[in-house]
C-alpha cells in the first residue's frame, strides 16, 4: 500500500507550440477516477506526458506518492502506467514483444494476468502494431497499462476506437481491478459515455488552467432546468443559482444550485410547473463554455 497523494502537481507551467499550460495546481485522491475535459488542443495529452516525464515542464513539480522527477524517476515509473493515443515507436513490435519489454519494470506484473487481458480484448499477441486497426491499437495500449497493476493510471482517450463489447470489457477490468488495487485513474476524454460510466470527478482544462475536481454526481443534482407558471414570473435578481432565463415558449430557467433556487422560489411563492436535470452532454458543454 502506497501512502500520500497519488498525483500532486504544483505550479506546473508548460509551453508547447500553441499550447500553454499553467500554472496548474492539482491533487488527486486515492481510488478515484477523474475525467479530464477540454477543447481540442487545450493541452490534455501534454499534461499527461508531463506527468510521465515524457515532456519537461518549464517550471513546477510533479509528485507521485511524494516522489518527484528526476531523482525518483525509476521508482515513479513502477507506480504509474500510461496508455497514450497512439503508442509511438512500436510499429514493428507485437503485443507479446511489448509485454516482454515492459514486464521487468513492474514488480506486480503477472504474465497470466497479461495474457488474460489480451484474451478478454481479443487482441492477437503475434500481430505487428503497424498492421493493427485503430481499435486493436487502443486495446494494445490498454492491455499493457492495465497489466502493470500500477496504482496510478493515465489514460489518453481510452475508449477511442473501441467497439461496444471492448468498451464493456474495459469497464469490467477497471471494476475487477478496483477490488484488488487502490488505484487512481486520470483519463482524458471527449466521450460523454466515458464520463457517465467511469468518472467520479470532473476536471476542466480551460485556457491552460484546471478547474475542479468537481464531483460528477453533485453536479448532476445541482444543475437543473425548471419550468415556472406564467402567472407569477420571478425577479431573477433575487433568485440564487440562476444562470439563464427564457420566457419562450414557456417560462423556464436553468440553475446551477437547485436547492438554493428551490428554496428561493418557495420563499417567494413562485409556482414550479416541473423540473428536470440537465442532460450530461449539455451540462459538460455549459461547464466548458462558462
Amino acid at each position: 500500500m502506497n501512502s500520500g497523494i497519488p498525483l500532486h502537481i504544483k505550479q506546473l507551467v508548460k509551453q508547447q507550440d500553441d499550447i500553454h499550460l499553467g500554472p496548474i495546481d492539482l491533487e488527486l485522491e486515492p481510488n478515484m477516477t477523474y475525467a479530464l475535459l477540454g477543447p481540442n488542443s487545450s493541452g490534455k495529452s501534454t499534461l499527461l506526458k508531463c506527468c510521465m516525464n515524457l515532456m519537461k515542464p518549464a517550471s513546477g513539480i510533479i509528485e507521485i506518492y511524494g516522489r518527484s522527477y528526476p531523482q525518483d524517476e525509476h521508482r515513479i515509473k513502477q507506480l504509474i502506467a500510461f496508455a497514450p493515443d497512439p503508442l509511438e515507436g512500436c510499429e514493428l513490435f507485437t503485443l507479446g514483444q511489448m509485454g516482454d519489454m515492459i514486464a521487468p519494470w513492474y514488480a506486480s506484473w503477472e504474465r497470466s494476468h497479461f495474457l488474460r487481458r489480451a484474451e478478454q480484448f481479443k487482441v492477437p499477441l503475434d500481430k505487428r502494431y503497424e498492421k493493427m486497426s485503430q481499435g486493436e491499437r487502443k486495446k494494445v495500449a490498454l492491455t499493457l497499462a492495465l497489466s502493470t497493476q500500477a496504482p496510478v493510471l493515465l489514460l489518453d482517450e481510452p475508449t477511442n476506437g473501441l467497439d461496444i463489447n471492448s468498451r464493456n470489457r474495459f469497464k469490467e477490468m477497471l471494476v475487477e481491478d478496483a477490488e484488488r488495487i487502490e488505484r487512481t485513474v486520470l483519463m482524458t476524454t471527449h466521450a460523454i459515455e466515458d464520463i457517465r460510466q467511469f468518472a467520479d470527478q470532473i476536471l476542466l482544462l480551460k485556457n491552460g488552467r484546471i478547474e475542479g475536481p468537481l464531483e460528477k454526481d453533485r453536479l448532476i443534482q445541482s444543475w437543473r432546468r425548471v419550468w415556472l407558471s406564467a402567472d407569477k414570473l420571478p425577479d431573477l435578481s433575487v433568485i440564487p443559482g440562476v444562470v439563464e432565463y427564457n420566457g419562450y415558449p414557456y417560462p423556464h430557467l436553468i440553475t446551477r444550485n437547485w436547492q438554493e433556487t428551490l428554496d428561493s422560489l418557495n420563499a417567494n411563492q413562485i409556482p414550479i410547473v416541473r423540473d428536470q436535470p440537465l442532460s450530461l452532454d449539455e451540462l459538460m458543454e455549459r461547464l466548458l463554455n462558462e
